[in-house]
């Protein structure tokens, strides 16, 4: 039952960016550009050549803590600003639908937002036949995208953004048509920690990193 009203919202969600996307081309479309804008706080991540070295000190440390060849237990720290620098300066992705990512930490999960046109997203949310109909200037209109979540560290190393929420432009959306807006939930998303790396906490504006000693059983939060 759930699943079916899931899917429905999704059917929803598509349709009225379908309606949208036939008003955006009878020239009827400026509340839909209106709700599809970006954020009053979004925009492209500050490059900050120093931020490379901050993260790179930090996952340096956490590879001594792994090996047991550092003591240290102190918690490790990355704030928004480093994380969305070292993204800018030191990672690249080919072909990734929303990119650069900006990454926004507050006290209630991270938001991963990011750019794209009204085209694209009807392209990729009903096919190229409807997105097609978008008017060129306004199929090129930037849509920012954002999914809102915690990371959360298994056993293993094995660490991920679940999110929990998602939004287009200033509009809350279902995840499943969030995803189906990128080509699918992003394999990024989940990635490899060293195992030391017990949990990772969310403070305002930065990330905090909790280790245990190698080989101890995991610790409890605190």
């Amino acid at each position: 039952m759930v699943a079916s009203m899931d899917r429905l919202g999704a059917r929803r969600g598509l349709l009225i960016l379908v309606l949208g996307a036939l008003l955006v081309g009878v020239g009827g479309g400026l509340v839909l550009i209106r709700t599809l804008a970006w954020p009053s706080d979004a925009g492209r991540p500050v490059s900050d050549p120093q931020a490379g070295l901050r993260v790179q000190s930090v996952l340096a440390q956490l590879l001594l803590r792994e090996a047991g060849l550092s003591s240290r237990q102190d918690p490790l720290v990355l704030t928004a600003a480093e994380v969305n620098a070292f993204l800018v300066e030191h990672v690249k992705v080919r072909d990734a639908p929303v990119w650069p990512v900006r990454v926004q930490i507050e006290p209630d999960g991270v938001e991963l937002g990011g750019a794209t046109t009204l085209a694209q997203l009807i392209t990729s949310a009903v096919g190229s036949g409807l997105g097609g109909l978008v008017p060129g200037s306004l199929g090129e209109h930037p849509i920012w995208i954002a999914a809102r979540g915690q990371i959360v560290v298994s056993p293993g190393g094995r660490t991920e953004f679940r999110a929990h929420a998602g939004t287009i432009g200033r509009q809350a959306v279902p995840l499943a048509l969030l995803w189906r807006v990128v080509g699918g939930r992003p394999p990024a998303l989940v990635w490899r920690m060293p195992r030391v790396v017990d949990r990772v906490d969310i403070e305002p504006g930065r990330l905090v990193i909790h280790t245990r000693r190698p080989g101890s059983g995991r610790a409890s939060p605190g």
